[in-house]
């Protein structure tokens, strides 16, 4: 394919509300200073870029992930424009309002870039908007550059551990962030910071561990597959077997086969 042919700049809306996804490869539009009004999210797929901004430069190699604040002047100037690739979050600065902040453009790299990556490729796949809005808000709060203001700490607790009661008691509903607000009155973001200090996870994350966990179990008692992902709210059989090999190494058919011995 020519270089000609594989220039392409691409917007999208994402299933997450408030968040667009922009790709780009080889396009040659004008990289003169700009802001935008969103919150920018991204890494570099290929190539390298100074990014300008009031008071610094900074170099971004292929992998580094960026983050720009809303409203930032700044100006990228790619090192060669025929090997240049990268994808960018929007996130409307409403989504977080002032339960974290950012207020420095900065580099991402190790496993911070690499949790920025595994996002957005779920983003572009996922096809649960809950899934990953927890995802999201588990990584604004780690990325931003202030803590989320919470209530006294017991009474904090005492709301996580009812929220791990509910998914527990749960285990074949869906259930939802804008759920746990309605049930604890706290935001999403109190919610999956508290919910990830005492339970290492968000809840959406446990949720489905458990629900896996509980398909294991089923399959062992010659529960058929059909009926686990049904009742268990699994898309499809293809989800069933990929989260249960993510958990156990093995597929669902494996693992009965292993059992019989």
């Amino acid at each position: 394919m020519s270089i000609e042919k594989d220039r392409h700049m691409e917007f999208r809306r994402s299933i997450i509300e408030g968040v667009e996804i922009k790709r780009c490869r080889n396009n040659p539009h004008a990289y003169k200073s700009h802001v935008h009004n969103e919150l920018s999210l991204g890494y570099i797929i290929e190539g390298s870029t100074d990014l300008t901004l009031k008071d610094r430069t900074i170099l971004y190699g292929t992998g580094d992930g960026i983050i720009i604040p809303p409203l930032m002047t700044h100006r990228c100037a790619p090192k060669d424009i025929n090997h240049w690739a990268y994808i960018m979050l929007f996130v409307d600065p409403s989504y977080y309002g002032d339960l974290v902040s950012f207020n420095q453009a900065k580099k991402l790299t190790g496993n911070q870039v690499q949790k920025l990556i595994g996002f957005i490729e779920q983003l572009l796949t996922e096809k649960v908007p809950d899934t990953l809005e927890n995802i999201l808000i588990e990584l604004l709060i780690e990325l931003g550059e202030k803590d989320i203001s919470e209530t006294t700490a017991t009474n904090t607790i005492d709301i996580v551990k009812t929220i791990h009661e509910y998914i527990l008691n749960h285990v074949n509903d869906v259930i939802t962030l804008d759920k746990l607000q309605q049930i604890t009155g706290l935001n999403k973001f109190t919610i999956i910071r508290n919910y990830k200090k005492l339970y290492v996870t968000t809840p959406a994350a446990y949720h489905l561990q458990y629900r896996v966990a509980e398909a294991k179990r089923l399959l062992s008692k010659g529960v058929d597959v059909f009926e686990i992902c049904e009742g268990l709210n699994f898309y499809d059989q293809a989800h069933l077997i990929r989260e249960f090999k993510k958990m156990y190494g093995i597929t669902p058919v494996t693992y009965l086969e292993q059992l019989k011995g």
